[in-house]
C-alpha cells in the first residue's frame, strides 16, 4: 500500500501541472502534449514543494494529506480547462486522426529510425530506473548536504530547524540541527522528502525517484519544444536523444541525490521557453520562462547567477538603436569608474556585506572569489574534448557557433538568443579562469556539474542553428498568437510533421 501512495504522490503533481500547461495551449500543434508532460512535471513538483513550505509556515507537521488535497482540486480545475480546449480544437478540426495520417505519410526509414531511437531511449531509461530502485543513497553531497534535512524531517515528522554549527553549539535545548550547507535552498530536500512522506517512513528509493522523473521531464519538454519550433518528429527525437544520452547527465540520474540535475532541468527548460518567446513573442512561452527562471534561486544558490543571464538578452530585445548603444556606453563608463576607485563595498540588511573589487568578489551565501587570470586551458579542454563525460557534444557546439555567426544580423531574436548563450559562456569563463574555481577544473570535479546546468539550453540553441523554424514564426515578435487565438491573419499553424 505504501508504494501505491508513493506513486500517487509522484503522479498527482505531474498530472496537475500537465493539465494546466495543456489547458492554456489553445491549439493542437505537434509537440503540445510532450511539452505539457515535461513542463507539467517540473511545475507540479515545484508546487508540491511550495505546499510543503506553506505547511511548515502554518505550523503543521510534515504530511502529504493536505498538499495532495490541494493538488487534487487543482487537477480537477486543470482537467476542466484542458477539456474546454479539447472541445475548441475539435471545432477547429485539428483532431488526432489528422496527426496520425501525417505520421503514416512519412517515409518508412524515418518511422523505423524513430522507433529505433525511441526504443534505445526507453532501454536506457529503464536501466537508469533500475539503478535508482536498487542502489541505496550513494553520492557524497547527498549524504552531507541534500538529503540530511529530508531524512531528519521524515523520521521525526517535525520541521526541525537547521542552523550553522556555531549556533548549534550554543543551543542547549537540543532542538536544532546543523549542517555546513544550512543556507542552501530547501527545494531539493523537499522534493526528496515528498515521496517519503507518502511512504510513511524514510526510504532512499522513494527519495530518489523524483530524479528519474526529472530525466523524463527533460526528455518530454525538450522534444515538445523542438516540435513547436518546427522540427520534424525524427529530428526532434534525435536532439532529445542527444540530450538524454549525455554520460554526465545519466550519472546524475543513476546516482540520484545531487541538485545539479534539477538545476539543469529548471534553467534549461526556462531558457528553451525563453528562446521560443524571443522568436514569436508567445505569451505562454514567456510565462513558462518567467516562472522557471524565478525558480532558479530556489534550487541552488548559484541559481541567482543563472537568473541574471536573462538580463543581457532582454536588454537586446527591449532596447533599440541609440538607446541600446547608450546603455552599453553607460555600462562601460560605470565599469571604468568601478575599476578606478578600486571597487565597491556595501552592506544589505538581512543579507550581509557585498565586496565587488577588481581583485575580489564576495557575495553573501555565494562565497568569496579572488580574481585574477588563471590560464590553465589543459584540464578544461581535456574535460570537454577528450574525456567521455560529454561524448562529442562540444565538437557539435563549436560547429554550431561557426554556422550561427553569419546569420545573426538577419533577425533580432537570433541576436538576442546568441547574446544569452554568450553571456552564459562568459560567466563560466570568468568562473573557471578568473577565480579560484579553476581548481575545480584542475581536479576534474565540479566543472562538469556546473556546465551541466547550461548544456540543455545550449543543445537546444544548437538545434535552432541547424533546424530552421517554421516560416509562420520567422517574423519574430510580429506573430504573437496561435491561429486559434488571433485568426488566420497571423500566419499558419505549425505542421504536425
Amino acid at each position: 500500500m505504501a508504494w501505491w501512495l508513493v506513486g500517487l504522490a509522484l503522479a498527482l503533481p505531474w498530472l496537475t501541472g500537465a493539465l494546466w500547461v495543456r489547458g492554456v495551449w489553445r491549439d493542437a500543434s505537434a509537440g503540445v502534449w510532450p511539452l505539457a508532460l515535461g513542463y507539467g512535471y517540473l511545475l507540479g513538483s515545484l508546487a508540491a514543494s511550495l505546499l510543503l513550505r506553506l505547511q511548515a509556515a502554518l505550523g503543521f507537521r510534515p504530511s502529504v494529506i493536505g498538499p495532495l488535497s490541494v493538488l487534487a482540486a487543482l487537477a480537477l480545475m486543470g482537467g476542466w480547462l484542458a477539456w474546454r480546449q479539447a472541445r475548441r480544437v475539435d471545432r477547429l478540426d485539428l483532431s488526432a486522426n489528422r496527426l496520425e495520417r501525417s505520421w503514416c505519410e512519412q517515409p518508412f526509414w524515418q518511422r523505423a529510425l524513430f522507433a529505433l531511437l525511441l526504443a534505445w531511449l526507453g532501454w536506457r531509461l529503464a536501466g537508469l530506473a533500475q539503478e535508482i530502485w536498487w542502489r541505496p543513497l550513494y553520492p557524497w553531497d547527498a549524504w552531507t548536504t541534500w538529503t540530511v534535512r529530508p531524512r531528519v524531517w521524515s523520521e521525526l515528522r517535525e520541521w526541525v530547524p537547521f542552523v550553522d554549527p556555531r549556533r548549534w553549539l550554543a543551543d542547549a535545548s537540543g532542538s536544532v540541527y546543523a549542517i555546513e550547507a544550512w543556507t542552501y535552498p530547501a527545494t531539493v530536500p523537499l522534493l526528496a522528502l515528498w515521496p517519503t512522506l507518502a511512504f510513511g517512513a524514510w526510504n532512499e528509493t522513494a527519495a530518489n525517484l523524483p530524479w528519474f522523473g526529472a530525466a523524463l521531464a527533460l526528455g518530454f519538454g525538450f522534444y515538445g519544444q523542438a516540435r513547436l519550433w518546427g522540427a520534424a518528429s525524427l529530428t526532434a527525437l534525435v536532439f532529445t536523444w542527444l540530450s538524454l544520452s549525455l554520460p554526465i547527465l545519466n550519472t546524475h540520474v543513476a546516482l540520484a541525490g545531487y541538485a545539479d540535475l534539477w538545476m539543469a532541468l529548471v534553467f534549461g527548460l526556462a531558457a528553451i521557453a525563453f528562446f521560443q518567446w524571443l522568436r514569436n513573442g508567445d505569451r505562454r512561452q514567456g510565462i513558462l520562462a518567467l516562472l522557471l527562471a524565478l525558480a532558479c534561486p530556489l534550487i541552488k544558490l548559484e541559481g541567482a547567477v543563472w537568473l541574471s543571464m536573462f538580463v543581457p538578452a532582454l536588454l537586446v530585445v527591449w532596447l533599440r538603436g541609440w538607446s541600446l548603444w547608450l546603455m552599453a556606453g553607460i555600462a562601460v563608463v560605470l565599469g571604468i569608474v568601478w575599476w578606478s576607485v578600486g571597487g565597491v563595498t556595501f552592506n544589505l540588511p538581512g543579507w550581509g556585506w557585498f565586496r565587488l573589487r577588481p581583485d575580489l568578489i564576495e557575495v553573501p551565501y555565494l562565497g568569496r572569489f579572488n580574481l585574477g587570470y588563471r590560464g590553465t586551458w589543459g584540464p578544461v579542454l581535456k574535460n570537454f574534448f577528450v574525456l567521455a563525460n560529454w561524448h562529442l557534444f562540444w565538437y557539435l557546439a563549436l560547429v554550431a557557433v561557426a554556422v550561427a555567426v553569419p546569420g545573426l544580423p538577419k533577425a533580432r531574436w537570433r541576436s538576442a538568443a546568441a547574446v544569452f548563450v554568450g553571456s552564459c559562456l562568459l560567466m563560466l569563463f570568468v568562473l573557471f579562469f578568473l577565480t579560484d574555481a579553476q581548481r575545480w577544473a584542475e581536479q576534474y570535479t565540479s566543472i562538469n556539474r556546473v556546465f551541466l546546468h547550461f548544456v540543455p539550453a545550449l543543445l537546444f540553441w544548437v538545434m535552432m542553428v541547424f533546424v530552421p523554424s517554421h516560416p509562420s514564426c520567422e517574423n519574430g515578435r510580429q506573430n504573437r498568437y496561435s491561429p486559434s487565438e488571433a485568426g488566420p491573419s497571423t500566419g499558419g499553424e505549425y505542421p504536425p510533421v
